[in-house]
């Protein structure tokens, strides 16, 4: 069986079983996939105590729990995975059955062909994109806060790898 939910953000109650009770009757070769936005891997420093707690969580539910990135994931982080095959396309391994799907694959799930192609454009950046190493970046991010301007910081809350690179693209194409 696959079910298919989106944009978590790192807020996984969706996943009890008061919420989904179809999960008690389950197993790991049931999926359950997110479309864009996981945030599981989010924090800057590394697995810090609460995102362990989270992926170590899901790793306990019954079923294999498959997520496509959206624009608000910590690429930096995602990306330093290794890469790995599964199911006839290339993933990132969190947990064994908490896997990221790259761009680009297809893959054969519950007799299923399966087309990812993650990512977004943020929609919430009027304000720009800033950078930590501009000597103008106090100012600037203090300027925009006092107008409540939305915007991001460079690999602290925005990743140019939020929107698919040509390769992505390209790799897509062939599948």
């Amino acid at each position: 069986m696959i079910y298919i939910t989106g944009d978590c953000h790192q807020d996984f109650g969706r996943f009890n079983t008061g919420i989904f009770p179809e999960q008690k009757e389950m197993t790991k070769d049931d999926y359950v996939i997110v479309c864009g936005d996981f945030g599981g891997v989010w924090n800057r420093g590394g697995e810090n105590k609460e995102e362990k707690h989270l992926m170590d969580w899901l790793e306990g539910k019954p079923f294999t729990t498959l997520f496509v990135d959206g624009n608000h994931e910590n690429f930096d982080r995602l990306y330093a995975y290794p890469v790995e095959e599964w199911h006839g396309g290339k993933v990132h391994k969190i947990r064994p059955t908490v896997i990221h799907m790259m761009r680009g694959q297809v893959f054969a799930i519950d007799g299923k062909s399966v087309f990812t192609f993650g990512g977004a454009s943020s929609h919430d950046i009027d304000g720009g994109i800033l950078e930590p190493e501009d000597p103008d970046f106090k100012r600037k991010k203090r300027k925009l806060d006092q107008g409540w301007l939305p915007y991001r910081i460079n690999h602290v809350s925005w990743w140019r790898q939020e929107l698919p690179s040509q390769e992505e693209m390209e790799e897509g194409r062939r599948v």
